[in-house]
């Protein structure tokens, strides 16, 4: 049996076999502008990358996002790169045999909506608060009894005290991001009030926001673990939506508890395939994808000779077929040697499994002293990555850490400490150079992944990267780099820009100067409207248009840049606002120049789920802007609904709210109770109430409340209007509703403030109104000769006006 050292030996040997045979195609020598200013050829380039990557300086920004792809195949020759080494395979000699058992291959079960699940939980948390979800908008909904506790108590168990109190509602709609900011902002100014008032019971801020925060949590007994702090639930709840939105809105209603299950394995055929995917550029690719850069497929290899694992998620009903079992534990005993996962260019020598997503596991030693003797001495251990390929199935990476934190549960006890601290300087990670999550700050964030320690403070040191492996592998042979990287730019293009809703991104190629190229990359969001929605366009004078990019820029950072305009379709009957994004935003990678294809895509994934994500709340921001500037429908609404809840809208005689907060208002109310005496008009308090409650007698009250006002403004505009009535104490107590929202045109609101400011803001014109209209109803029921009996008259005249 060959030893490790021998293994790899064998395996170096063969790459300089498979070297010699490319040898026909020149290597290439490359340099960018922006990360490799000295003119290093690309083999000093990478070398220099790991010098720095070993050093703890951030080489690759790179981000957690998911792409849901397919595995793509390696060829036959690809694979004898690795014959040597699976024939004398024996997983006793390969690393991490206590994380696995003794096993080549574990299958743990992944169940996505688990009570005990992130996504488990993040559903039930609605559940729980009584709101309906459209997972597809992203939109959450309820409506709230919002009676003072008396009130309501007192209406359930059936006091009356005069009467029942009325009941009071309040609907909710919000977007599910925007619920969980309020909900952390509403816990932040609670806990503020807390530290600061010693009596903040009776603090009446205290005790707005407590209601408050009843409104968006009914029940907050069980919106969280016991002792929850409500800031920090919302704040990761919210977090948690803005990562995995996209997969939530999809899959929701598809994926159930047995849906999927993880491989994880150290095969080296399953390692050597783990970015082997179709429709994306990874650096691990084979030479197989076409005009793929293999700056790194060398990195693939060398975590193949026994560096590392896979965690791959498959189909639960996918493995049980193709292993003929009935459960997934017979399923792992069927896996354990050859190829499980499909291959179509050697169908007969693999599986039919095809995995959907997976994320790798660093193999790492830790040691007794800071120079071991042998790098092989020490404690194995594995350590998984944070990022994610494929499928963005929520809980992946969670699930992944739980299993290694759980079996490795001894040997994270016992790593080595300096003062009670975790020793980091006494950890090596092995295997290829490249790192998702890179530097030496990367590999501490992994062991505090891995050992659930959240306190930095825990750790002292630095874990080094042993790439002895890899540095005595030369696999980075390539053709022509403007045609390959043409290619690789093109289909992430197109990809990018035929999934995005509202983003596009775009590439050039240019010359290094060094017979190399770089990338530069460049990205646009567009909003569109109706034209209906807008009353004019700015001037191309003005700085209007300009501005708007701030109105965005004030609350994401400089995400866009200033070059935006608006523009007309006719035919579509469309307005558009189009601006550059800035891709040099930090949260954008921090740069319009890139080495790599790779490095564009993560760009391109970056401008997916920082911008084009946030499109809906980029088009309200700018709606709310544009309105407010008076070139949208709904501008004098906004700024009704802002000075109602400043105060600067008074009525002595209307009960004026509005349906949320500031620009969030959708709807204002105003509400005005006239109370009917029966004695006073001599009839039946029952015909009465069937009077005030006729369709006839709503429609000629509200021309009457709305007379005075519509002449005002000089509109032919009417207000909606609700009435309800109801018996009070032996009288008839009528409410009258007057309603308006912000997709109505701005002279509904001019006419809704001159009714609740206006002429109708007194009790005595609003009685008259309200007994005149009432007067004639009743004289209409009344028989011919009462009509015109001379008494009667008398008994009216002061209802029925001159």
């Amino acid at each position: 049996m060959l030893s490790d050292e021998q293994i790899l030996a064998k395996a170096a040997k063969l790459l300089e076999n498979l070297d010699e045979e490319w040898s026909k195609s020149e290597r290439s020598k490359r340099k960018s502008k922006c990360d490799n200013p000295k003119g290093f050829t690309m083999k000093q380039f990478c070398k220099n990358q790991r010098t720095r990557s070993k050093k703890g300086e951030k080489t690759n920004e790179t981000i957690d996002l998911y792409e849901e792809k397919v595995l793509r195949e390696v060829t036959e020759d690809e694979m004898r790169v690795l014959e040597d080494v699976l024939d004398d395979l024996d997983p006793a000699k390969l690393p991490l045999n206590d994380l696995f058992g003794g096993k080549m291959r574990v299958v743990i079960p992944f169940p996505t909506l688990d009570p005990d699940s992130d996504l488990g939980k993040f559903a039930k948390f609605f559940r729980d608060q009584e709101y309906k979800v459209d997972w597809d908008k992203g939109i959450v909904s309820a409506e709230r009894d919002i009676r003072n506790g008396d009130d309501l108590l007192n209406s359930l168990i059936g006091i009356t005290q005069g009467q029942p109190s009325e009941k009071k509602t309040k609907k909710i709609q919000m977007k599910i991001g925007k619920l969980f900011a309020k909900i952390a902002d509403i816990g932040r100014k609670l806990k503020e009030i807390q530290k600061n008032d010693p009596e903040f019971q009776k603090n009446e801020d205290y005790k707005r926001l407590t209601q408050q925060r009843l409104l968006y949590i009914p029940n907050p007994g069980i919106a969280g673990p016991a002792g929850y702090d409500l800031e920090d639930l919302a704040t990761k709840y919210g977090e948690y939506w803005q990562q995995n939105a996209a997969y939530i809105k999809n899959n929701i209603n598809e994926i159930d508890n047995d849906k999927y299950s993880i491989i994880i394995s150290r095969h080296p055929v399953d390692i050597l395939r783990m970015s082997d995917f179709d429709n994306i550029t990874s650096c691990h690719s084979p030479a197989s994808r076409s005009g793929a850069y293999q700056a790194y497929y060398k990195c693939a290899v060398a975590e193949a000779q026994g560096h590392g694992a896979v965690a791959y998620v498959v189909e639960t009903e996918d493995l049980l077929s193709e292993t003929n079992t009935g459960n997934i534990q017979s399923a792992e005993q069927e896996i354990q040697e050859g190829e499980v996962f499909y291959d179509d260019k050697r169908p007969m020598e693999t599986g039919d499994i095809r995995p959907i997503s997976r994320t790798r596991i660093r193999h790492m030693r830790y040691y007794d002293t800071l120079s071991p003797k042998r790098w092989d001495d020490g404690q194995d251990i594995g350590v998984p990555e944070k990022r994610i390929y494929g499928a963005a199935i929520p809980g992946i990476r969670e699930k992944v850490v739980d299993w290694a934190r759980q079996t490795q549960e001894e040997i994270i006890a016992n790593m080595p400490k300096q003062d009670g601290k975790i020793d980091l300087d006494r950890v090596t990670m092995f295997g290829g150079s490249y790192e998702d999550t890179s530097g030496t700050t990367g590999r501490r964030e992994l062991m505090m992944q891995l050992t659930g320690i959240t306190d930095v403070d825990q750790f002292v040191g630095y874990i080094e990267q042993n790439t002895e492996t890899e540095d005595e592998l030369d696999a980075d042979l390539l053709g022509d780099i403007r045609a390959q990287y043409e290619q690789e730019c093109s289909e992430i293009e197109e990809n990018f820009n035929m999934r995005m809703a509202a983003c596009t991104v775009n590439y050039e190629i240019q010359d290094d100067g060094d017979d190399g190229v770089y990338i530069v990359g460049g990205a646009q969001i567009r909003i569109v409207w109706d034209a209906d929605e807008w009353s004019k366009l700015p001037n191309s004078w003005d700085n209007v248009t300009q501005h708007s990019v701030s109105a965005i820029n004030d609350i994401y950072g400089d995400l866009l840049l200033d070059n935006v305009y608006l523009s007309m379709d006719r035919g579509k009957n469309q307005i558009a606002w189009e601006c550059a994004i800035n891709t040099e935003h930090p949260d954008l990678g921090g740069s319009s120049y890139y080495a790599l294809p790779e490095e564009f895509q993560e760009m391109c994934e970056s401008v997916d789920t920082v911008v084009d994500d946030k499109r809906d709340a980029f088009e309200e921001i700018l709606t709310n802007y544009f309105a407010r500037e008076g070139y949208m429908q709904g501008g004098a609404f906004i700024q009704m609904a802002v000075d109602i809840e400043n105060g600067e809208i008074s009525s002595y005689e209307w009960d004026v709210e509005t349906d949320g907060e500031y620009e969030d208002s959708y709807e204002v109310y105003a509400n005005h109770s006239h109370y009917y005496d029966p004695e006073e008009y001599n009839i039946n308090p029952d015909v009465l109430n069937d009077i005030v409650e006729s369709r006839d007698f709503k429609i000629a009250l509200r021309s009457a409340l709305l007379e005075s006002p519509r002449k005002e403004i000089d509109t032919q505009y009417f207000l909606q209007m609700r009435l309800t009535a109801q018996e009070v104490g032996g009288e008839i107590k009528v409410t009258v509703t007057f309603v308006t929202n912000r997709d109505e045109p701005d002279e509904m609101t001019e006419l809704f403030k001159t009714l609740i400011e206006g002429e109708m803001d007194d009790e005595d014109n609003l009685n008259v109104v309200f007994k005149r209209v009432l007067a004639q109803f009743i004289k209409a029921r009344q028989p011919a000769f009462m009509q015109t009996n001379e008494s009667v008259v008398k008994n009216w005249k002061n209802f029925l006006g001159s």
